[in-house]
């Protein structure tokens, strides 16, 4: 009889056990009635974030930057700040200093944007334009991604080391009930919406045009002309993603 390693919940036992994932797969695979690969640590993540990615209905995930960027990000896909600078790529970032102190990730959000810092962006400059990119949900468990419970800069976030934002328990939090807040269900936070409006992800890797499914404009007119230029995405005319999410009361 064999067992299969892929079936196996590696990180969980990783966590119940106090031995690193990394161990585990070693001593097992070292087992004759063990089937193991070396893809088998990744894989194992992967099968089990992209169930729960699955049974929480999330169809994408969510970036917003100037409109000023979006040529570069549909020829070159999205990159951390650290590897535009690097490569002397023209861009405008969101935010002066990344405070959360990962100059090599990019902020991405589920489900709905971080409207609390969206709108304070706008608000700073009306004259500017911005535009929600709308992103593959597959990039939740095939790239090297951090889950953030809240605003990734906020001392609840930066103090809980950056390993321990990884992988399925870390994700699972962003869906967990509060004990300081009405449940979820009384907020009507649907499945796919993580608890809180300012949870992110942090993405290490770049995200590249393939990854993008299309883009999102607070005019309709913006939106035609992007289909004229562009045929291998989406555009349309999305106002809800340029307001808060639908319990915003609770978080004012």
């Amino acid at each position: 009889m064999y067992i299969d390693i892929n079936n196996l919940d590696i990180e969980q036992i990783s966590l119940d056990y106090n031995i690193s994932q990394k161990y585990i797969i070693s001593s097992m695979c070292q087992c004759k009635s063990v089937y193991c690969s070396k893809k088998s640590i990744n894989y194992n993540k992967e099968i089990i974030l992209e169930k729960i990615v699955k049974d929480r209905g999330i169809e994408f995930v969510i970036h917003f930057t100037r409109i000023e960027n979006l040529k570069s990000i549909l020829k070159n896909g999205i990159k951390s700040r650290k590897k535009l600078e690097k490569h002397k790529i023209n861009s405008i970032f969101n935010d002066e200093y990344r405070i959360d102190g990962f100059e090599n990730a990019t902020c991405c959000s589920i489900c709905h944007p971080n409207y609390k810092m969206f709108y304070s962006l706008r608000q700073s400059n009306l004259e500017h334009e911005w535009a929600v990119i709308c992103i593959k949900k597959d990039i939740i468990w095939k790239k090297d991604c951090a889950f953030c419970i809240e605003n990734a800069a906020s001392s609840n976030v930066t103090s809980i080391p950056i390993e321990q934002r990884k992988g399925k328990k870390a994700f699972k939090k962003l869906f967990a009930e509060l004990t300081t807040s009405p449940t979820r269900k009384e907020l009507n936070i649907p499945d796919s919406c993580p608890t809180n409006p300012q949870a992110e992800i942090l993405v290490f890797e770049d995200i590249k045009p393939e990854d993008i499914i299309g883009v999102a404009f607070n005019s309709s007119t913006r939106a035609e002309e992007y289909k004229k230029l562009y045929k291998n995405f989406q555009f349309i005319y999305h106002r809800a993603f340029f307001g808060p999410r639908l319990d915003y009361e609770f978080w004012r």
